[in-house]
């Protein structure tokens, strides 16, 4: 519940602001923008980006325990390996509904520059509310990935490392 929001929350944080410059680098090679190293131009977007990544971290995590508890019709079992990667996928590809507008404001504050709420009346006003859900299938499907791999296929692998090595939880995890 609270404790799974709190860690993703903060993960999602941290590597935000250590992985924004890449991002804006990315975004503008694809928008053909120059190049820069100034720090103002990198990290425009930041408070978009940091509250798309906490938020979509932080519920991530509850949206896949409320997906596993529908996979198992709310009995109290251990969810079987293909269980726990599609409840995985299943509150990943939910968060790209959240995702979706957030990272289109982002990337227009990256391009134009402007505050979050300057870009997203632009983006509203000039091009209808139904405009920040474009991209939605493919960020339902990238987080839905994304979160079947961190929640779903990695505690999966860890078992697996502990039953056929023996290797304690940690070292397993870790791996």
């Amino acid at each position: 519940g609270a404790e799974n929001l709190a860690v993703g929350v903060s993960a999602g944080t941290i590597e935000v602001v250590l992985l924004q410059p890449m991002l804006y680098c990315k975004n503008a090679s694809q928008q053909r923008l120059p190049f820069t190293v100034d720090p103002r131009v990198l990290y425009r977007g930041l408070s978009m980006s940091v509250l798309n990544m906490s938020v979509l971290s932080g519920v991530q995590f509850p949206i896949t325990g409320f997906a596993s508890k529908l996979v198992t019709g709310g009995s109290d079992r251990k969810l079987t390996s293909a269980e726990k990667i599609a409840a995985g996928f299943m509150g990943g590809a939910t968060s790209g509904i959240i995702c979706a507008p957030m990272e289109l404001v982002m990337i227009q504050q990256q391009r134009h520059g402007g505050g979050l709420f300057h870009q997203l009346s632009r983006i509203v006003g000039d091009y209808g509310v139904t405009t920040l859900f474009r991209g939605l299938f493919t960020s339902c499907g990238r987080e839905g990935l994304f979160t079947a791999g961190y929640l779903g296929i990695g505690p999966v692998f860890a078992d697996y490392l502990q039953q056929t090595y023996g290797l304690q939880k940690k070292v397993a995890e870790f791996v």
